[in-house]
């Protein structure tokens, strides 16, 4: 059985540095505390490890090892590189699926899906074993919420201008320029800003599942504002 390992990219979630778009709805603080419930539920989802899908936290800054390590003591930690989220993530593919490869693919996601459940990266997987090059999980918001290789694909980051809303669609026009086989998850969406906050509540309230940190915390925010 193939074996994939997702990397769960994240920065400490200290007020004013984490999800300061959601500030004008949340405040600074509560913003924070939002940011720790998306990546509590991101670590429990994929903190255990089985023959298919092993996990790992990304963590930056580098100086906040030992907060990560005290924090999450379930789940294997490794810093992010210094440089852009481009150079960060060409890094660690290139680590991860270099010459001393740990898995036989690898995904990276970020804390700020709530959804990305082990169902959806043991897909990612599949696709790969399937023979695609590149896996992605289209985000709502133009970009991807999951990008799982099978191998490095030097400049797929680093070509490409980050965090826009063309992101996915320059990404997708690279992988086609370079020949490779690309492979889609279902769309999807990270909690970024209002629109996402809106729709993020409306699938709670709906009844999604996957996320029980972030609908505690929801919970507490409505009662301290009854």
């Amino acid at each position: 059985m193939s074996s994939i390992l997702a990397g769960i990219f994240a920065k400490r979630p200290l007020a004013g540095e984490v999800k300061t778009r959601l500030a004008p709805i949340l405040g600074f603080d509560r913003a924070a505390d939002f940011a720790r419930a998306l990546l509590d539920d991101a670590v429990a989802r994929l903190s255990a490890c089985d023959e298919a899908v092993s996990g790992e936290l990304v963590f930056a800054p580098a100086k906040e090892r030992a907060w990560f390590a005290a924090t999450y003591p379930q789940i294997a930690i490794r810093p992010q590189v210094d440089g852009g989220l481009a150079e960060r993530l060409e890094a660690w593919f290139a680590e991860v699926l270099g010459a001393k490869r740990t898995a036989t693919f690898a995904a990276a996601v970020g804390s700020d899906s709530p959804w990305t459940s082990r169902a959806r990266v043991a897909q990612a997987a599949e696709l790969l074993d399937g023979g695609a090059d590149v896996v992605l999980g289209p985000d709502l918001g133009g970009g991807y919420y999951l990008v799982a290789l099978r191998a490095p694909v030097p400049g797929l980051f680093t070509q490409i201008e980050m965090s826009t809303r063309s992101m996915f669609e320059e990404t997708c026009a690279l992988i086609e320029l370079r020949g490779l086989k690309l492979a889609l998850l279902e769309t999807d969406y990270d909690v970024d800003d209002a629109a996402d906050w809106h729709r993020l509540r409306e699938d709670l309230d709906a009844g999604r599942s996957g996320a029980p940190c972030v609908a505690a915390f929801l919970t507490r925010l409505e009662g301290s504002q009854a």
